[in-house]
């Protein structure tokens, strides 16, 4: 039974506040929001441009397939671009040498990007396109040459420093494969000291690669008792 104040019966809240309740809404239910959007305020009002597209983006998210292409393609531009200033640098680095050896300044050094070796197979370490002034090196050759005056014993970076030279000798007007070997044996000591070391460490290299290296290349390669007479007659040597 109601409980009343005064002997008055108190009305329902509805009429009270003279509002009418809509029966038809079910309370109990959950709120549907809506799930996608038209561009169009709520009202029927359009936003401006910038407000559409973050609502959109908002109410009809990209599918996973679509994050993950974006977020793929974001880091192989960045991965491109270290890349390229990575072997920029090599690039920079390897000419600056070559033309101090040579006395050339027209010459370089490109350092092969992975791009260049998707679109050419050439396994070889280095090579020279014979009338052009580039020696091409594979980018981890530039790097350990680049590296070699820190660690002068180290072999991978002692057969590197007479790779760029050997294709610096290509430059000075050698095709002959076992004399261009010979010259760069006898120019490393000038490599070396172009890359920061000395030029006795540059011919402890040239010794170490005659006796080791060398005679393990193809014959074409081969110079036998090179460094055991006169140099050779070579714009790169006095």
């Amino acid at each position: 039974m109601a409980q009343t104040h005064g002997g008055a019966t108190p009305q329902p809240l509805d009429q009270q506040r003279g509002q009418t309740l809509d029966s038809s809404l079910d309370l109990d239910q959950p709120f549907d929001a809506p799930t996608e959007w038209d561009g169009n305020d709520w009202d029927g009002k359009r936003r401006s441009p910038a407000s559409n597209k973050l609502l959109q983006d908002y109410m009809n998210p990209p599918t996973p397939w679509a994050r993950m292409l974006k977020g793929f393609i974001v880091v192989l531009v960045v991965a491109g671009i270290a890349h390229e200033l990575f072997a920029g640098y090599y690039d920079r680095k390897m000419t600056a040498a070559i033309r101090e050896v040579s006395g050339q300044t027209e010459i370089e050094v490109h350092c092969r990007r992975v791009w260049d070796e998707v679109l050419d197979f050439r396994v070889k370490p280095g090579f020279v396109w014979f009338g052009s002034g580039v020696a091409n090196l594979q980018l981890n050759v530039c790097r350990d040459a680049a590296a070699w005056s820190g660690d002068p014993e180290n072999e991978d970076k002692r057969i590197a420093i007479q790779v760029l030279t050997h294709e610096l000798a290509h430059l000075a007007g050698h095709y002959d494969e076992s004399q261009t070997e010979c010259v760069a044996m006898w120019t490393l000591p000038k490599t070396a000291d172009a890359l920061g070391g000395t030029r006795e460490d540059g011919l402890a290299v040239a010794s170490w690669y005659a006796a080791n290296y060398n005679p393990l290349l193809p014959p074409e390669y081969n110079a036998p008792g090179c460094l055991d007479g006169s140099p050779p007659s070579s714009p790169l040597l006095p």
